[in-house]
């Protein structure tokens, strides 16, 4: 490389705001140069193209480019730029019949390649960790990236859409089977370590095969950290074969799922993608059919936070303009308006809409289009040209700026989810595996419902918390908000300690350290790692609960909250109750530390919110938590429905304001007098107050002395 990725983003001087448009074999070649022209005139900046493999080389190094000359051509003419995209997962038949590339599932089942809306063209999916597929995958990405290295309209490739291993068994064929050996080997050394560190007995790495079954916890979870792995392997791959060409190339890729991915049945690891492309970004999630809720309100923020901790420059590559296909009544268009703004709150420093025209074919029809099939504008396209305008006059240092820093910190712990999931799975002795490796529906997720309930309530504070894993940086941190963390080491019992003695406060709510981290087994003593010190109680008794089998925890001032998931009784052995179950034993615990202090909770109020389809801001375990975290984010504890985000640059702060009500008008008044307003429902009053109607937002930058800020390090 001949200058790094945030070089190249320090010098763009705009903000990158575009548009997917072609995925063969739509939009058709004769509606390009009316849509060009458009997309030009509206004000995007880019396009996003995904040539299919299949499509291009349907015979074996007969690659034939004539769609894709044209629409180069064109779009240099219209002075439009190119982000090009292989979808390699769409690969050719002689993939499948000469290098016997066909993926196979559980107990042997083939998984014959097939279609669907994102690869209509068919040949979803090989299996790439066979030698042969990926290196005739790699000499196409070579190709293309020949053919179009000098092309005007080359803007930068995008190495891979959405790199996730689905389903659960990826692949079980020898190639994959092999790889996997190779990676335990890198992992435990010998068969005799692997043996005595999990209580197996394999006789060699020869003889040891993939999972079967969701049976064995352990088992399953280094499958899928090695299908992570692969994944990886696969990007790295596409992005070496195209710096092979061009040298300077900028590569980059998104993550699929993100905080709305199964870490079972669709891993990724874009902690370990970030090192092997320039940019990782993301498939920004939002729910435009249950606006307002928690559940729509909390993906996309929890989204953006996520980004962050992998990528502080993160991009957002993925953003539906609408969700309504087969003919479903649109997204509101002031909702619209108010989610495409959320992103960029959130620290996004670029956004491609997926897509340009309502899509026509397969499983997606008349989906995800921010204008008619024909190409016609509608009510959408209006919002996303309005804010292309916006950006185009007021962003250009955008990327100069950082996301206002909270002093709250959620926890996510990958391999406390992974054994959660697998233990809410059918405990029939074949697992999923009956189905033959299909796709099976995501359990509930106690983990990750708790999870987003959890972030949910510091966002309905009028807060935000910053995602954190074991062993990152706590200083500046007050709160570090901890759900489900049933897999805890000695490395992160101690750095908990160390956080809670330097005076930090530590939010537990069980289950909580009680499978050791080696082999995922239940340990004898809960917590473990001697844990009982800092959180001054231990676990009890242990029993499921269920909406008809409710078990009641009553706080110290009155309130009461039914639990779901877990009744966990705690055992005071220095800390202080707070909570007891009906038959007086202890439901919650505080207990001093150092400097700092524990708040322990055996009934999980994240865990105990409802289902997220049928939530409201006001649940009875929404309240519990407010009255814990309220303080540390300054506010009062209640939903407050006016947030506010700030970037901040050396001299400017952009300010963020968003009425998340359907119904009433809400106010603020600005600490001083705005330098710019990029956009407002209303105009100020007199004394800099925002009048946002329902639903409503405000844009506009502020000088960094107007309040005293924090800034995320980049």
């Amino acid at each position: 490389m001949t200058f790094t990725s945030e070089q190249f983003e320090q010098r763009l001087g705009f903000f990158p705001y575009g548009v997917q448009y072609y995925r063969q074999p739509t939009p058709l070649p004769g509606e390009w140069e009316k849509d060009l022209k458009e997309i030009v005139r509206s004000g995007y900046t880019h396009i996003q193209l995904r040539p299919h493999w299949r499509w291009h080389e349907a015979r074996r190094e007969q690659a034939v480019w004539d769609d894709l000359d044209a629409l180069m051509d064109l779009a240099h003419k219209h002075n439009v730029r190119v982000i090009m995209k292989p979808m390699l997962e769409t690969a050719p038949d002689w993939v499948f019949q000469e290098l016997g590339g066909t993926r196979i599932g559980f107990h042997g089942v083939p998984l014959s390649p097939g279609a669907n809306g994102a690869y209509y063209v068919g040949g979803w999916w090989p299996c790439f960790d066979n030698p042969l597929v990926l290196a005739a995958a790699g000499r196409f990405v070579s190709e293309m990236a020949l053919r179009y290295q000098a092309h005007p309209a080359l803007w930068m490739w995008d190495a891979w859409n959405e790199p996730v291993s689905r389903p659960m068994g990826q692949c079980h064929c020898k190639h994959s089977a092999q790889s996997y050996r190779e990676w335990l080997i890198k992992r435990y050394g010998t068969i005799g370590n692997l043996n005595e560190t999990l209580g197996k007995r394999w006789t060699s790495f020869e003889t040891l095969m993939p999972p079967e079954s969701t049976g064995d916890y352990i088992e399953m979870m280094l499958w899928r950290s090695w299908a992570e792995t692969s994944i990886t392997n696969q990007v790295a791959m596409v992005a070496d074969a195209i710096h092979s060409r061009i040298p300077e190339a900028i590569v980059i890729t998104h993550l699929g799922w993100g905080v709305g991915g199964n870490p079972v049945e669709t891993s990724e690891n874009g902690f370990e993608l970030a090192k092997v492309v320039n940019r990782v970004g993301v498939s920004w999630g939002c729910d435009h059919k249950n606006p307002g809720c928690p559940s729509e309100e909390v993906l996309g923020e929890l989204g953006s936070a996520w980004m962050r901790r992998i990528e502080p420059s993160w991009w957002c590559h993925e953003f539906y303009p609408k969700t309504c296909g087969h003919w479903r009544k649109p997204t509101d268009p002031r909702v619209l308006r108010r989610l495409i703004w959320r992103p960029i709150a959130g620290g996004a420093n670029s956004l491609t809409f997926w897509q340009y025209r309502a899509e026509r074919v397969g499983s997606e029809s008349n989906d995800n289009g921010m204008r008619e099939i024909n190409g016609d504008p509608t009510k959408l396209s209006g919002v996303c040209d309005e804010i292309a305008g916006i950006l185009a006059e007021h962003a250009k240092d955008i990327s100069k700026t950082t996301v206002e820093r909270s002093e709250v910190a959620l926890l996510y712990h990958r391999e406390s989810e992974m054994i959660m999931r697998l233990q809410e799975m059918p405990d029939s002795p074949w697992g999923h595996g009956t189905t033959g490796n299909a796709h099976v529906p995501s359990p509930n997720g106690n983990y990750r419902r708790a999870w987003r309930s959890a972030y949910a309530a510091h966002i309905s504070c009028g807060g935000t918390a910053e995602i954190v894993l074991p062993g990152d940086d706590l200083g500046g941190f007050k709160l570090l908000h901890i759900t489900g963390a049933e897999i805890v080491d000695k490395a992160m019992a101690d750095w908990l300690r160390d956080f809670v003695r330097n005076g930090g406060t530590l939010l537990v709510e069980f289950p909580f350290a009680c499978r050791d981290s080696d082999t995922s087994w239940v340990s004898p003593e809960r917590p473990n790692n001697g844990l009982e010190d800092l959180l001054g109680c231990r676990e009890g008794e242990r029993w499921e609960t269920h909406p008809w089998q409710p078990a009641t925890a009553t706080f110290d001032d009155g309130s009461t909250l039914n639990a779901l998931g877990w009744y966990i009784e705690l055992k005071p052995c220095g800390g202080k109750v707070f909570a007891t179950w009906q038959d007086g034993t202890a439901a919650a615990v505080t207990h001093s530390y150092g400097r700092g202090v524990v708040i322990t909770l055996g009934i999980s109020p994240s865990m105990s919110y409802p289902d997220m389809h049928r939530d409201t801001w006001d649940e009875p375990a929404m309240k519990i938590l407010w009255k814990i975290i309220a303080g540390f984010h300054g506010r009062e504890p209640k939903a407050e429905r006016l947030w506010i985000r700030r970037r901040i640059g050396k001299d400017k702060v952009i300010w963020f304001l968003f009425n998340t009500t359907k119904d009433t008008e809400l106010r603020y008044r600005l600490p001083a007098k705005p330098s710019v307003i990029w956009t407002a429902d209303n105009p100020l009053t007199a004394d800099n107050e925002v009048i946002l109607p329902p639903d409503g937002v405000w844009v506009g930058e502020l000088k960094p002395d107007s309040i005293n800020i924090k800034c995320v390090k980049k």
